[in-house]
C-alpha cells in the first residue's frame, strides 16, 4: 500500500497538467514563482509539511483523498501526515531530481497562474491560485485543473 501512495505522489509531482501563458505583471509573477519552487523544493528535501503548505486547500483534500483511497489506514489524517508518509516512499535518486528542479517560467493573469520547470528531459506544466494574500500550487493532480 505504501508503493501506492509513493506512485500517487510521483504522479502528483509530474504534474500532466497543460497550461497556457497569460500577462501579469513583475511582484504578482515573482509571489507565484515562489511558491512554485517552494513547492518543488521541499519535494526535494523529502518535506512533506513544507509541500503541503505550498499547496491549495483544494489540492490538499484531492491528494489527501487519492492517497487515502489506496491507503485507508491514512484516511483522516492531515495532508502533511500523508505528503510524509508518501515521500518516505520514494526513492532516494527520485527524489534528487527534484532538489534540482528550478522553475523556468511563470505567468499569471488575475488569481490563476502557471509555471513550467524540468526535471531533466521531462518538462512539467504546473497551476498556482491566490489563495487569501498568498500564491499556491493549485494543479498537479493528473486529470484535475486547479
Amino acid at each position: 500500500m505504501a508503493r501506492r501512495s509513493g506512485l500517487l505522489l510521483c504522479a502528483l509531482a509530474l504534474g500532466l497538467t497543460a497550461c497556457g501563458r497569460t500577462h501579469d505583471d513583475a511582484g504578482t509573477r515573482q509571489a507565484a514563482r515562489a511558491a512554485a519552487q517552494g513547492y518543488v523544493s521541499d519535494f526535494g528535501r523529502r518535506d512533506g509539511p513544507g509541500m503541503c503548505a505550498h499547496m491549495t486547500t483544494a489540492l490538499q483534500r484531492r491528494f489527501t483523498g487519492a492517497v487515502s483511497r489506496a491507503n485507508p489506514q491514512l484516511s483522516g489524517k492531515p495532508c502533511a501526515d500523508v505528503m510524509q508518509a508518501a515521500l518516505d516512499t520514494l526513492p532516494d535518486d527520485d527524489v534528487a531530481r527534484f532538489a534540482a528542479a528550478r522553475i523556468a517560467t511563470v505567468a499569471v493573469k488575475g488569481d490563476q497562474g502557471n509555471f513550467r520547470y524540468q526535471l531533466g528531459q521531462i518538462v512539467v506544466d504546473g497551476k498556482v491560485a491566490r489563495e487569501g494574500d498568498a500564491w499556491k500550487v493549485s494543479c498537479c493532480v493528473p486529470g484535475q485543473g486547479g
